[in-house]
């Protein structure tokens, strides 16, 4: 009878760790993703872009996340100009609403090919929510500014997939 209760316990554990949410630490680390974007100017143009993205969180505990993140955005059909590239680097500042939610915001610079070229300042607020075994994903809104006068600031609303090791 002993060993059955045992048997019993162990298994109800296990199953209880492949059910349960992931844990707050998944977010801690690196992570590489890609993302959508539709991208709006303030003279209400739409276009597409398409982002890949590579970067490292660290968990500081009570719920507090900081990391760095570097991304590069392709658009064929851009709002400044055909074929247009944007690299930024930005700094993440997150905080854990659960074990799998965190919202967060960004900030930071970068430089886009566009009209010759310009350096640039984003900034945004996003949420991730954390799938099962490091996969999440997360929904944002930023703005880009170029320095280059006459260039318009770029609103983007992007949707990615984010896979954390």
């Amino acid at each position: 009878m002993k060993r059955t209760s045992l048997t019993y316990a162990a298994a109800t554990m296990a199953a209880l760790a492949f059910a349960t949410p992931t844990q707050a630490n998944d977010f801690d680390g690196a992570y590489v993703g890609a993302s959508v974007t539709a991208g709006f100017a303030l003279a209400d143009v739409v276009d597409w872009e398409g982002s890949a993205f590579i970067g490292y969180n660290w968990d500081f505990g009570n719920n507090f996340v900081l990391g760095g993140e570097l991304d590069l955005t392709m658009n064929p059909d851009s709002l400044w100009v055909d074929d247009a590239t944007i690299t930024t680097l930005d700094a993440r500042f997150g905080y854990l609403v659960s074990d799998n939610v965190m919202v967060y915001g960004r900030a930071g610079g970068g430089y886009t090919s566009a009209l010759g070229g310009s350096y640039v300042w984003d900034a945004g607020a996003g949420v991730e929510y954390m799938l099962h075994n490091g996969l999440s994903i997360r929904g944002e809104f930023d703005r880009v500014d170029p320095f280059e006068a006459g260039m318009d600031t770029q609103l983007n609303g992007r949707l990615g997939v984010v896979m954390n090791f």
